[in-house]
């Protein structure tokens, strides 16, 4: 018998792992709600599907107030795994650690992942690595941002008009894609994800093309569209994607309405001429709108080596609260 099967066999009252369903995940959100902006990616991950695999999904401790859990199939999205030091939250314990990694190491993904907070993902990456889990690339300093609240009566992309006034189109044609325009949005999906993770996404199958139409299906992916020359597409005529982003996470609690930014780009002849800055600043507004309401929180987090980037989202406004790390595999 396996170390995580005789901490599984210890039940729900015991302190190593235990797996929940989707019908029993209600303590796992409450400790998702100590950290809402931290943890949206793994609160949106057990919401989004109504059934999944016996553990796929495991808590550490009582899963009616857990202390650590995790998504461990595909990509692993631990949370609540380290000490928070003046929460009163101690973290899991070493053996529970070593658990998580034996159950998680054999289900990872061939181009999966580790991801989440930073402290959470090395209390993992230590014993997974033991285990002889080999990463392809270790990216431990992701700073986490939040966007800035609206000003009273107007959103962020106002300010960013004025900043860069001919510019102006960039904020108004910044929309929701449609099914029309996803042959658009794949290719610059497509290499977006190549810029960032170092492989074309589509040539390990079908997955991520449906993914990506899943997102604009859902109203999930918005888009700046541009003539390929940096002014604005007119009506009829041929058009491509000048600026691209996509809701990944949406985690709409009682008390916190969050969504998380990713896959956010612009094509590589428009960087440094303020298209970015003022369609990022457009696609905050439109998500408030859209998905979390104009109180909602709205974060990305980006590589700490990716510096214009950092100068982008600064100059709308962004601001640190906490940082990511990822483990690619």
């Amino acid at each position: 018998m396996t170390l995580v099967s005789r901490l599984w066999r210890r039940g729900p009252e015991g302190t190593g792992l235990v797996p929940v369903s989707a019908d029993g995940v209600g303590g796992l959100l409450d400790l998702c709600g100590t950290e809402p902006v931290q943890a949206t990616p793994l609160a949106h991950q057990v919401q989004r599907w109504s059934r999944w695999g016996r553990g796929d999904v495991v808590v550490a401790g009582d899963p009616r107030a857990p202390v650590g859990a995790a998504w461990t199939t595909g990509v692993a999205m631990p949370f609540g795994l380290a000490p928070r030091p003046g929460t009163g939250h101690g973290g899991v314990a070493r053996s529970t650690l070593l658990a998580l990694a034996e159950h998680t190491g054999p289900r990872l993904g061939r181009h999966g992942s580790v991801v989440g907070v930073a402290r959470d993902v090395a209390a993992l990456w230590e014993p997974l690595r033991g285990l002889g889990v080999v990463a392809r690339e270790e990216r431990w300093n992701q700073p986490l941002l939040c966007a800035p609240a609206s000003l009273e009566g107007e959103g962020l992309a106002a300010g960013q008009r004025r900043r860069r006034p001919a510019l102006g189109w960039v904020a108004q044609g910044l929309h929701a894609a449609t099914r029309r325009e996803e042959p658009l949005v794949m290719p610059a999906s497509v290499a977006m994800f190549t810029d960032e993770v170092g492989y074309d996404p589509t040539t390990t199958g079908s997955s991520y093309a449906r993914h990506v139409s899943w997102l604009v299906s859902t109203g999930r992916s918005y888009v700046v569209l541009d003539d390929g020359t940096g002014a604005p597409a007119r009506p009829g005529s041929a058009a491509v994607v000048a600026f691209k982003a996509d809701v990944g996470s949406v985690w709409r609690s009682a008390r916190d309405h969050v969504a998380m930014l990713t896959g956010v780009w612009t094509r590589p002849d428009l960087r440094g001429r303020g298209v970015g800055a003022v369609a990022t600043a457009a696609v905050v507004d439109a998500v408030r709108r859209d998905h979390v309401g104009p109180q909602g929180m709205v974060s990305l987090y980006v590589n700490d080596f990716n510096t214009p980037a950092l100068a982008l989202y600064r100059s709308v406004g962004f601001t640190q609260v906490d940082t990511f790390a990822t483990v690619l595999l």
